[in-house]
């Protein structure tokens, strides 16, 4: 949960457990490639159909950004608190907070083709398995959506106050922030099928062989898909957000103290630490760099992945 961003906003094998120790010198301060301004404030960041895409939380819009040449190229209107974005079916999917509902984007015309109800504080969104995985923060559910028929086809519960939402390892994992949870769910028969403890788990990002967990408590939790193992437990900022897996590190955005862990896992510790904007919120890579939304300022930062 955007716990710093919604005060701005107002918002059986043997196991070794391995704590990464944050690098303890000072944060580096690396000059963006770019500094594109999507308006008041920059939300999630998906790359998608060649294109990467934000909100702007406070404006109620959706940002299309040509990484190209680092501009804005349309500002679609939805809504009122766009948030959590998702690619699927050949279309961008939007979830409002504030209006309870899933928007369905066409890239090619940029317009909201449809707009699903879904309810309860809207949050996260994935797309797996065919379908469209939406999380709702006040009624403790993930709801699936059926891009065929454009309506929710199963609510399923999970637990009380979830939050991140990612399709990997074939199955659906939901980070239950309320409950301290990392949440499975099998698409085939739309059940929880494992709970894993984490403290205020909030989002998801996937690597090739594990799932990194972000935290409330400051920490990323790495955990194996096979076995649902926690293998490390790596101190990084302050509240870690939308994590992004880029160039075989995790680089993880801490929104309260306006930095930049980059995980080497490896080591399972963070090999250094960037200071970047105001809040930042979530990262991407496209066009081979990495992107920043730094929500405060309103702005994605475009950097070198060799930092």
């Amino acid at each position: 949960m955007l716990v710093g961003f919604l005060a701005r906003v107002k918002y059986g094998l043997v196991l070794v457990v391995v704590t990464g120790v944050a690098a303890v010198c000072a944060a580096a301060a690396p000059t963006p490639i770019a500094k594109v301004s999507v308006g008041a404030q920059s939300g999630m960041v998906l790359p998608a159909s060649g294109w990467l895409w934000t909100t702007d939380l406070a404006l109620g819009r959706v940002v299309r950004v040509n990484p190209a040449t680092n501009a804005v190229v349309r500002r679609i209107p939805f809504a009122s608190r766009p948030f959590g974005l998702a690619y699927g079916a050949g279309s961008v999917w939007v979830a409002d907070r504030s209006l309870n509902t899933l928007g369905r984007i066409n890239p090619r015309t940029n317009r909201v083709i449809k707009k699903i109800k879904i309810g309860f504080s809207t949050y996260g969104v994935a797309f797996g398995a065919g379908s469209v995985w939406v999380t709702s923060e006040t009624d403790g559910t993930v709801r699936r959506v059926s891009p065929k028929k454009n309506r929710v086809t199963k609510t399923i519960k999970v637990g009380t106050t979830p939050n991140g939402v990612v399709y990997a390892f074939g199955s659906l994992w939901v980070a239950d922030l309320g409950r301290g949870t990392l949440v499975r769910i099998n698409v085939k028969t739309n059940r929880v099928t494992k709970r894993i403890s984490i403290a205020k788990a909030d989002w998801i990002a996937p690597s090739p062989d594990a799932l990194w967990i972000s935290s409330e408590t400051g920490n990323i939790t790495r955990v194996d898909p096979a076995t649902g193992a926690i293998v490390a437990t790596v101190s990084v900022g302050a509240n870690p957000l939308g994590s992004a897996w880029i160039g075989g590190e995790l680089w993880v955005p801490n929104i309260d103290d306006g930095t930049v862990s980059i995980i080497d896992p490896a080591k399972n510790a963070v090999r250094t630490t960037l200071t970047v904007g105001n809040a930042p919120l979530s990262i991407a890579i496209a066009a081979g760099d990495a992107w920043i939304s730094n929500s405060d300022d309103g702005e994605l930062w475009r950097m070198n992945t060799t930092q």
